[in-house]
């Protein structure tokens, strides 16, 4: 009885939170009807927004796979000088706002700088084109992938590693074989996180690759500007299936891929 009123209080506190994720979720569910979201749903505008979504956020994972994990294991096992500042530039996309990343990127990048004018004179478009919201997008979303990562190999206990080079195994060698294997559930959650995030990017996006239909109009580009000119059918179409997939992809993971992939 003594831990009644403690455990009552967590209980309610858990129901407020439950309760602040699940009413707005319903009230999205049920502001339209079954009709109109269906037709909305096959219109071009929705499935231009979510096949542009998902083929640039898929391309930015696999690049965050290719450039997080060399940072993430260098960050997790050695040692060396200016170790704190890479550190926090991994962390520095995660804490400011994407608007901000937004215009770093659109200043470094446009046809005003020497980068931007040299890859436009080669024929490289940056700027309104899905290159630039594959930009932005891994600008703001790799993090999550280096972060996972480098827990994950800070996790394993260094007398394995140790005893591989012992035994004569190249460094290249051990990280492939024993490091990555051992590894695998932090990769896998920091592909997932970096993958929902960068589906839910929007702010940088905005910023380097503009709103243009068909083009660059990401889904949650096509949420903000129909919400702004009104077609708020349209809006909670694409909204329904970024926050069905992100629940889904979730879920998938928590409940299978963690079990079978456990170390």
């Amino acid at each position: 009885m003594k831990y009644l009123f403690f455990d009552l209080c967590i209980a309610i506190l858990a129901g407020v939170f439950v309760c602040f994720v699940i009413f707005p979720m319903t009230a999205l569910f049920t502001t339209t009807s079954l009709a109109e979201l269906s037709n909305q749903l096959i219109s071009s505008q929705v499935l231009s927004a979510v096949i542009i979504s998902f083929e640039t956020s898929i391309i930015v994972v696999v690049l965050s796979l290719f450039l997080g994990i060399p940072v993430a294991y260098l960050l997790a096992v050695k040692d060396f000088k200016g170790k704190v500042i890479l550190d926090t530039l991994v962390d520095l996309p995660i804490t400011i706002p994407p608007l901000v990343s937004g215009l770093a990127l659109l200043i470094i990048l446009g046809g005003n700088s020497r980068l931007g004018s040299m890859l436009c004179s080669n024929g490289i478009e940056i700027i309104f084109s899905k290159k630039g919201i594959i930009i932005a997008q891994l600008f703001v979303s790799s993090p999550f992938l280096i972060k996972s990562a480098r827990e994950a190999f800070e996790s394993i206990n260094k007398n394995i590693s140790h005893a591989s080079l012992v035994l004569g195994a190249s460094q290249f060698y051990t990280f492939k074989k024993i490091m990555l294997p051992l590894a695998k559930n932090g990769i896998y959650a920091g592909m997932v996180m970096t993958w929902a995030r960068a589906l839910g990017e929007f702010g940088a996006t905005a910023m380097v690759a503009g709103c243009i239909p068909f083009k660059t109009q990401t889904m949650t580009v096509g949420i903000y500007q129909n919400v702004m000119s009104g077609e708020l059918s349209v809006s909670i179409a694409i909204a329904l299936i970024l926050t069905l997939f992100s629940f889904t992809l979730l879920v998938i993971f928590k409940s299978r891929f963690k079990r079978q992939f456990a170390v």
